[in-house]
């Protein structure tokens, strides 16, 4: 019985030991936030965040996205968001990990930061008094 015992506890930390090893970071590393970094099309998987009902209370909400996409034509920050029916433009710039829209439908009077920036993955947190919005991105 004192063998059966010793055998599971060292089976138990074998198997404890592989489970720590396998793990890895499957993380990108980050890259500069830049309109040249930002340049291609990234479509959208998802979507999160929050807003407030007719009685002003505070409701999250989260939605899987298929069709759209926001695309970066050049190194100016000439661009467009599709939602799957219209594509509205933009010009855009960076200031730090901030993504300013110049005449643009889509996001207006939102504070737009980039919270990850990836070789293949963008997120964005579009903000204003009154809700918050997050966009995930693979790069096309």
């Amino acid at each position: 019985m004192k063998t059966l015992k010793i055998l599971g506890l060292t089976l138990l930390m074998v198997m404890l030991a592989v489970n720590f090893t396998a793990c890895s970071d499957d993380d990108e590393p980050t890259v500069e936030i830049s309109l040249a970094n930002l340049m291609g099309t990234w479509d959208m998987v998802k979507c999160y965040g929050w807003d407030y009902n007719d009685n002003q209370e505070k409701e999250n909400w989260e939605e899987d996205v298929t069709g759209e996409y926001i695309f970066f034509e050049d190194e100016d920050g000439n661009g467009g968001y599709n939602d799957g029916y219209n594509t509205y433009y933009f010009a855009s710039s960076v200031e730090g990990n901030k993504l300013i829209l110049r005449s643009s439908e889509w996001l207006s009077g939102k504070d737009i930061t980039i919270t990850k920036l990836t070789t293949n993955e963008l997120h964005l947190k579009a903000t204003d008094f009154v809700s918050e919005e997050n966009y995930e991105m693979k790069r096309r």
